[in-house]
């Protein structure tokens, strides 16, 4: 127990040595045939401990990303997004833009068919969308905790894929966005004629205020090597908005956790508060984000191996200038008789 301390003291250490960092504007450079090129970066340095005695608690680089966005016209932009740690290339496509009904993407993005994985790591306070507790291999089919992250990403719903993308406003009050791409992940080739399609429909009621609902139809294979199209459909609700004041944003989700078998369904829940409470301009810090999650799922197993799971996260988000700060997650994770926790702080620095 007591080196667990020693290691949340380093943990801590790491947050407080890297408050000296500070934001830059994003630097624009001009480019050949006057296109306008603007460059970016994002690393996230993180530490992480959790309760299981076989692993040990860890300092590491959680994300280095560089991001170019170029514009050659109000008409035609394009962007490229590198994960210079890995060695990948997460987003490359070019979009064309005739109306704010209809922007279109050529090439590979993020596919997310809810706003909680498409909302980026800048703004997103909860370190590790999928609640992961480092050493626990316990959700049927797809590994991990039960969560509503783990369940979306690891079923694929949620990732970077190559494909066409369609998303517009219609007027005040209506939003869609829509994708076809190839169901392989990222950077891969399809190995058949089939494609995974996705699509969301947006309503804004009021202020800040958005009701969606999202499906998808994911190209995979079945047990026997089959290719089959696997449905998944949700709902979703956002009150608020990022830096400024509450925030909510509550998912609910059933599909099928074909990696787990062709016939076990999914239950998932998840609701995210936030709180941006400000500092007074003379502060050397620039706000205060506390905030919780609460995911529920329900794997698809059936008795006697049925396993649902309960992530329950607190937090707390210190912002220094911008969107750099250090964000502080304790994920709880729950299952019948088990419980299990995983303790993360992060350093993020944008600029």
């Amino acid at each position: 127990m007591r080196k667990r301390f020693i290691g949340v003291a380093a943990g801590l250490g790491l947050g407080l040595a890297l408050c000296v960092v500070q934001a830059a504007m994003a630097q624009e450079i001009r480019a050949r045939g006057g296109s306008a090129v603007t460059l970016g970066a994002r690393i996230q340095a993180q530490y992480e401990a959790s309760s299981s005695d076989d692993t040990p608690s860890s300092f590491f680089i959680r994300r280095a990303w560089v991001t170019m966005d170029g514009r050659l016209n109000d008409l035609v932009s394009a962007r490229a997004q590198f994960n210079i740690d890995g060695a990948s290339v997460l987003e490359a496509y070019l979009e064309l833009t005739p109306s704010d009904a209809l922007q279109v993407q050529l090439g590979q993005f993020k596919k997310g068919m809810s706003y909680f994985w498409l909302v980026p790591n800048a703004w997103l306070p909860i370190i590790e969308r999928d609640a992961r507790v480092t050493g626990v291999d316990h959700c049927p089919g797809v590994g991990s905790v039960c969560s509503f992250g783990r369940l979306t990403g690891a079923l694929g719903l949620d990732n970077y894929e190559p494909g066409i993308l369609a998303q517009g406003r219609l007027g005040e009050r209506f939003g869609y966005r829509f994708t076809l791409t190839n169901g392989e992940g990222i950077g891969n080739k399809d190995v058949n004629d089939g494609k995974s399609a996705s699509g969301q429909l947006s309503v804004f009621p009021a202020g800040n205020t958005r009701v969606s609902a999202y499906f998808a139809l994911d190209e995979t294979l079945n047990m026997q090597g089959e290719t089959m199209g696997v449905p998944a459909y949700g709902a979703e609700v956002e009150v608020g908005t990022w830096l400024d004041g509450p925030h909510l944003i509550a998912n609910g989700l059933r599909g099928r956790n074909w990696k787990l078998n062709d016939d076990a369904k999914f239950s998932a829940f998840q609701l995210m508060a936030f709180w941006y409470l400000p500092f007074a301009p003379e502060s050397r810090f620039a706000a205060i984000e506390p905030m919780l999650r609460v995911s529920w799922v329900d794997s698809g197993a059936e008795n006697p191996d049925k396993v649902t799971g309960t992530v329950i996260t607190p937090g707390v988000m210190v912002y220094f200038v911008g969107r750099n700060g250090i964000s502080t997650n304790v994920d709880f994770y729950t299952s019948g008789e088990r419980s299990d926790w995983s303790l993360k702080v992060q350093a993020f620095a944008f600029f």
